[in-house]
């Protein structure tokens, strides 16, 4: 899966995995899927999993803002509402929130987006589209999709992505992270800091939905493999591991040498998290990493991973079904339409200015899922009615 000419570590093992883990497998044991991969994504996750535990996202700008020292009230809200999709508006409406100076919320100051730097976009789609096949059978996942993700001081954007089912979510940050049979594109342009996609790289970690990992490592071994795979000293690799467990929510004392068997799908998700963001990507891929999970377990992984986002600042795509979870992580939401999927509309919200149980309680907040929801509704409505 791997193409050497354009893998900068083909001698490295790995799978469907991004990062350095690419290449061909070490051992027998290696899963199919390149758990480097879901390191590198995981790595990122951690951290960012603990930062977001103590970040609670900023509220709305308003006429009139508290001075940054000043946490924001528990019950305060902001009078302004975010822009949310309608079916009649046109396809590529952006709405965009004034700026507002960066607010302090849970002890850390979660900043604001500027404007964009005077660099490409981190990631860049120009009318791509993906077609399986050919002739008869062939089949259209994704048509004319374009969007641009820029480039911020301070923080990477995070990026929700919505759709009904078969919509071609998951062959769009496929992608971007270079892996078959996705990748490469049948027509337009994939770009990454803009530059051609040529497959997997170190600079994107891939977190799927399954709880990939290997299952002759311990949680200390799994979490340290990518480093392992970088020639990182064993000390050093081991310590750093440690650290990302902590980071995830999980125990150095109980849980660093358990099997993947001997865990909860919570705690070897938030293995796959730590092992990719161990590598720091730049750019982090999540493909329904908590669809699996329990309402409880979610919502905490959700806190968890907004702390995460704010200590390393990597842009995050993350597909998902739940319209709440992707207004609560997302502050660009890009919706998808029906099958051939292409960008229906973006939508710009505020980040979360508290935890994920408090923001979904909020009636501005239940306002923007409601009209989303109907949207997608209406989308998939039409598509069983063959339209």
């Amino acid at each position: 899966m791997t193409d050497t000419k354009h893998d900068p570590h083909p001698h490295l093992p790995g799978g469907t995995g991004t990062g350095p883990a690419g290449g061909e497998p070490i051992k027998p044991t290696t899963p199919a899927r390149d758990p480097a991969a879901e390191a590198a994504a995981l790595a990122a996750f951690e951290d960012q999993e603990k930062r977001l535990a103590e970040v609670d996202l900023p509220p709305r700008p308003t006429a009139t803002a508290e001075p940054e020292a000043t946490p924001p009230k528990p019950d305060a809200r902001p009078e302004a509402t975010p822009p949310t999709p309608d079916a009649k508006t046109d396809a590529k409406a952006d709405a965009v929130p004034a700026a507002v100076e960066p607010q302090v919320s849970g002890g850390i100051k979660v900043a604001p987006l500027g404007p964009p730097l005077a660099r490409p976009p981190v990631v860049a789609f120009d009318k791509v589209t993906k077609t399986y096949g050919r002739g008869s059978g062939a089949f259209t996942a994704i048509k004319d999709v374009s969007f641009a993700i820029e480039d911020y001081p301070g923080r990477g954007e995070f990026v929700s992505i919505l759709g009904p089912s078969g919509c071609g979510k998951s062959t769009v940050i496929r992608m971007i992270a270079g892996l078959l049979p996705q990748f490469p594109q049948t027509s337009g342009t994939v770009l990454v800091d803009g530059k051609p996609v040529h497959g997997p790289g170190p600079d994107r970690g891939m977190v799927f939905q399954d709880y990939t990992s290997f299952d002759n490592r311990s949680v200390l071994e799994n979490v340290a493999f990518g480093l392992e795979c970088r020639g990182v000293p064993t000390g050093e690799r081991l310590d750093r591991a440690r650290a990302w467990i902590s980071k995830v929510g999980l125990s150095i004392k109980k849980d660093a040498d358990k099997y993947p068997h001997e865990l909860s799908g919570g705690m070897r998700q938030r293995v796959a998290i730590a092992r990719t963001l161990i590598l720091e990507p730049r750019i982090i891929l999540m493909d329904e990493p908590f669809g699996a999970l329990d309402p409880p377990t979610r919502t905490r992984m959700q806190d968890n991973l907004v702390e995460l986002w704010h200590e390393q600042s990597p842009t995050i795509f993350f597909i998902t079904h739940s319209i709440e979870e992707a207004v609560f992580l997302g502050d660009h939401i890009l919706l998808f339409s029906n099958s051939p999927g292409t960008v229906l509309k973006t939508i710009r919200v505020p980040p979360p200015d508290r935890p994920s149980i408090e923001m979904q309680r909020d009636p501005k907040f239940q306002e923007v899922v409601t009209e989303i929801r109907d949207v997608i509704d209406r989308l998939e409505s039409s598509n069983r009615a063959g339209d």
